[in-house]
């Protein structure tokens, strides 16, 4: 049976208790968190250090059954700096074992070598939390192909280091079906739903699709169904659909609900034709 998880992106509230809660009320199996800023202009969150809001999100997920997948994002930077990691894992920890995320600063700004070795002592810190930690590649970002992913992946592997694929990032990477079938399973933990436009020929455009207007699974350009039918059927589906164009006049939670339904009646249609 598929398992459906509700990305930050998909519903973006500050509080994590009302993520919770939407991820519930809507009927998501999981969910992921924003714990550990993206970016240093990025409020930090209200998880660091509450203790007595880390217990009543722990409760809540207890109540409802739901648990936390992920955690992003950790932006790897040529001045990576994990002296204030260690509050978000802290926290990403006391809710369970979701996977942390990391993505690279963007192609030119810092050398595969470095996202390596960055990477690399993230995912040691990581363990000692007793967390897992996730790659993903972005094409307009440096370590943006397959192979350099997996490179980075590969500089992780000693601490559980995984890989996470998004379809519209699948899709900008010009990755293959049969390539996809041939990825390790074991790297895989989550994968990373949405649909999109075509791809555009301008980088500003490729940018706003991929942080800010995404399209329902099914209402796009991307051939999901090939994508899916090449990789494991029984990871969890991360629904990632940031539809910034409908944040005025669609609240958070009819949001999530939209992209649930359209996402469920996809693999009903998938399943239906044994894919």
């Amino acid at each position: 049976m598929r398992r459906f998880s509700m990305s930050y992106l998909t519903a973006p509230v500050a509080s994590p208790l009302e993520s919770i809660r939407i991820a519930a009320d809507v009927g998501y199996d999981h969910l992921g968190l924003r714990i550990h800023p993206t970016a240093a202009a990025d409020a930090p969150s209200p998880l660091f250090g509450n203790k007595a809001l880390l217990a009543d999100c722990r409760k809540m997920l207890d109540d409802t059954g739901l648990s936390v997948t992920e955690v992003e994002s950790w932006m790897i930077r040529r001045d990576f700096d994990l002296s204030h990691s260690a509050l978000a894992m802290e926290a990403a920890a006391s809710l369970g074992t979701p996977r942390l995320i990391a993505v690279a600063d963007l192609r030119g700004a810092i050398e595969q070598a470095e996202i390596e070795e960055r990477f690399a002592r993230f995912a040691e810190m990581a363990a000692g939390f007793g967390l897992g930690v996730d790659f993903e590649p972005i094409a307009h970002r440096a370590a943006g192909t397959l192979d350099e992913a997996l490179a980075v992946v590969a500089a992780g592997a000693a601490h559980g280091a995984g890989l996470i694929l998004d379809m519209l990032h699948i899709d900008r990477m010009g990755i293959a079906a049969d390539r996809l079938a041939k990825i390790d399973r074991s790297l895989l933990h989550n994968i990373h739903l949405c649909d999109a436009p075509s791809a555009p020929q301008d980088m500003e455009t490729m940018i706003r699709h991929s942080a800010f207007d995404r399209d329902l699974p099914g209402e796009g350009a991307l051939p999901l169904s090939t994508y899916l039918g090449a990789l494991p059927k029984d990871r969890p589906l991360s629904i990632e659909i940031p539809m910034a164009r409908l944040a005025e006049t669609v609240p958070s939670e009819e949001r999530a609900r939209r992209c649930l339904v359209a996402s469920q009646r996809l693999m009903q249609e998938i399943d239906a034709a044994g894919i």
